[in-house]
């Protein structure tokens, strides 16, 4: 388990690494996450790792997606 910030303030707050693969997380106080929050995921793209489906881990009350590769999870999951 990881995080990421960069000199440019890109930050992703955690980054799991399992079998060779990085899943970015992002943690909000919002219930209505949008696509946005993911555009930082992409800096992973970089890392010789393979990225894998990313999430954002939220106030919103159901399981979600925001796209085919990137979660919306309620914090009530975990």
């Amino acid at each position: 388990m990881y995080y990421y910030r960069d000199k440019d303030a890109k930050e992703i707050d955690i980054v799991l690494e399992h079998d060779g693969v990085l899943n970015p997380i992002e943690i909000k106080k919002t219930s209505s996450p949008g696509s946005e929050l993911t555009r930082v995921f992409a800096v992973l793209d970089r890392a010789s790792a393979k990225r894998g489906n990313g999430a954002i881990l939220c106030m919103k009350p159901e399981l979600g997606a925001i796209d085919r590769d990137n979660y919306i999870v309620p914090i009530w999951m975990i």
